[in-house]
């Protein structure tokens, strides 16, 4: 299986990622975004959670057998996200201390040095998806979620490097006691205070996902399971949209939410994975595979982004805030995220790799192990 490259799943990682930057474009009443499927949006990171961890099982699920293992598969994880996140969360510390000290005036509510320090802290330590220092979303409230994935990171490779041949076994006690815990507090989209338990779940999906297709792999299914993915996917949206939310049933939402959504996800990302249809190779398109490639970037630059070309073409220029004027500030948006994240990628996640590496001395050699 080593030599299998699902390039699909990135496509689908980089249209999803675009589809989330949709979902926290402030202007939320605009006819580009007040549709159900962008309102249900946020329920993307479900799916990076997911894909996460089929893609991480693809790695490393039949790799790490010693602490050795284990060292090396954490190191690469760290080196893969800190680079970014420590620049992006930099950048909104700065972009933060500069209305302080500058543009009090700008502010939509009160904010101090020190607590903006504290939300630093936060996110450089990947709390802020726990509720060890309290339920901040830290800063660059995207981070909470990088957060939750160091943690599945940590929890996969113990697993794997404790349980040995009963992992299967332990990966569902831990599915189940993490579900249980969220439906005991009726509260699924969990963020910045339980969010690591949210994210824990769906990257379990995505390692039963991943089980299920390590032992398939070898067929292909037929090209309109492809096509039945996203009907379901918006039925789910518009059902969860105007049938839960529309009756006020939060507590049945959030029940309904913890037990379709990550198994749904899971599902998807299997039969993507073994389909050849048309949609599957309109995600190996250039376009989106490029979007794939950088989407790390684009998910921790796009809040700074919307809120810097929003602020200037509203606040500075001060445009008529019309459906044109939206849409445009929209678009240059996602052309703004795009160019900015694919020079983060190549001299903040790339180089940024290398750099880190050659400080903390993990540029030695070491076992074959896959990125």
């Amino acid at each position: 299986m080593k030599n299998i490259r699902l390039n699909q799943l990135d496509g689908l990682r980089g249209l999803f990622c675009l589809v989330v930057i949709l979902t926290h474009f402030p202007f939320r009443d605009s006819f580009f975004t007040s549709n159900f499927v962008v309102r249900q949006g946020y329920l993307f990171v479900d799916f990076f959670f997911v894909l996460s961890g089929f893609v991480i099982s693809f790695n490393y699920y039949d790799i790490i057998k010693t602490s050795d293992d284990l060292k090396q598969y954490l190191q690469k994880r760290f080196l893969r996200l800190y680079p970014l996140l420590l620049y992006t969360v930099f950048v909104c510390l700065l972009f933060e201390l500069f209305f302080v000290w500058y543009f009090p005036n700008l502010l939509t509510h009160q904010k101090t040095v020190p607590h903006l320090l504290y939300l630093t802290f936060d996110s450089l330590t990947f709390l802020n998806s726990t509720p060890v220092l309290g339920e901040t979303l830290g800063m660059n409230y995207p981070t909470w979620s990088i957060s939750a994935e160091m943690i599945a990171y940590v929890t996969f490779g113990l697993i794997l490097l404790l349980s040995g041949r009963r992992n299967k076994l332990v990966f569902c006690i831990t599915l189940l006691a993490a579900g249980g815990f969220l439906a005991y507090k009726k509260n699924y989209l969990v963020e910045g205070d339980w969010g690591f338990v949210r994210g824990l779940i769906c990257f379990i999906a995505g390692i039963f996902s991943f089980i299920v297709f390590k032992k398939y792999h070898h067929i292909k299914l037929k090209k309109y399971f492809e096509y039945l993915v996203p009907v379901l996917l918006f039925t789910l949206f518009y059902f969860r949209h105007y049938y839960f939310e529309e009756n006020g049933l939060v507590a049945s939402k959030e029940l309904f939410t913890l037990l379709v959504v990550p198994a749904f996800f899971g599902i998807s990302i299997f039969i993507y994975a073994l389909s050849n249809g048309f949609l599957v190779r309109s995600l190996c398109g250039r376009f989106f595979q490029f979007v794939g490639k950088i989407s790390y970037s684009i998910y921790l630059n796009h809040a700074i982004v919307l809120i810097l070309v929003t602020r200037f073409m509203f606040d500075i220029l001060k445009l008529p805030k019309n459906e044109f004027s939206i849409g445009i500030s929209l678009l240059l948006s996602m052309v703004v995220v795009i160019i900015y994240s694919h020079f983060t990628y190549i001299f903040i996640e790339k180089k940024g790799k290398k750099l880190l590496s050659a400080i903390i001395g993990a540029n030695k050699p070491q076992k074959n192990m896959l990125p």
